[in-house]
């Protein structure tokens, strides 16, 4: 601040005032608009691209060349209505962590389907193809055999529908049937054929992979008796369609 001539001096003119930057406290910048702006995209882009990663992945495996192959396989040998009686005792058995196939063996009831699908599962729900849906309880299982039986729980003395057991095996060379629910899909049919036959599994070599869901699928003659029940696939048979089942001998000595 200036002074004029003809005013007095005081003590106080001897110091200089500091400038007003001396005031100021140091602050450090926000961010600016722009630049939250940008961190916001980013973040929305990272989200969207996992998300069509994620839905790309689905459909790639629900709807590739093989499931649209056996979607177009099993509608064909649908088309007759042989098999509608077979799909009224055919499951989906749904748990907290998946979902397999099953089949009603009394009229009862009783659900026939892997032991590993049904492990440790803390809610059974059984579903019929006209829509009606059960929870269920394990009545037995074991997981040397890989099967378990369910008995549906308030059933309110309803007859099901049944599949019957046959009387004699599969051997290698006969023609069977697969019915089941693979990945998103419901009542499934791929035709194939016995291809090997041990003391403790069968290998069925059907038109189309075992997806997962398939588990618990029975394995059905030419005269839509249950000769055995998938339960996986067979390392090295993607392509070829080569699944695992559980012959009718151990199907029998479970149930019995």
């Amino acid at each position: 601040m200036r002074r004029s001539e003809d005013e007095p001096r005081n003590e106080l003119d001897d110091y200089d005032e500091p400038p007003i930057e001396a005031f100021e406290e140091d602050e450090e910048p926000l961010p600016s608009s722009k630049r939250r702006r940008l961190i916001v995209k980013v973040i929305a882009a990272l989200i969207a691209f996992a998300m069509i990663f994620q839905v790309g992945s689905f459909f790639l495996e629900h709807f590739n060349l093989n499931a649209l192959q056996f979607l177009s396989e099993s509608n064909e040998l649908a088309e007759d209505g042989s098999f509608a009686e077979l799909e009224e005792a055919v499951v989906a058995v749904q748990t907290g962590t998946g979902h397999g196939t099953g089949f009603s063996i009394t009229k009862e009831g009783q659900i026939l389907t892997n032991e590993h699908v049904v492990r440790d599962a803390l809610e059974i729900i059984v579903s019929f193809s006209d829509g009606d849906l059960y929870y269920a309880e394990v009545v037995k299982a074991e997981r040397e055999s890989d099967l378990a039986l369910l008995k549906l729980i308030d059933t309110k003395g309803r007859n099901f529908p049944s599949l019957s057991i046959a009387s004699a095996p599969a051997e290698p060379g006969d023609s069977v049937f697969v019915m089941g629910h693979p990945l998103t899909h419901s009542y499934i049919i791929n035709e194939g054929v016995v291809k090997e036959s041990t003391r403790a599994y069968q290998v069925v070599d059907i038109t189309n992979a075992v997806y997962p869901g398939h588990s618990g699928s029975p394995v059905l003659t030419t005269q839509q008796e249950v000769v055995g029940v998938v339960y996986a696939r067979q390392a090295g048979g993607d392509e070829s369609g080569q699944g695992l089942a559980v012959p009718l001998h151990v199907v029998n000595t479970f149930l019995n």
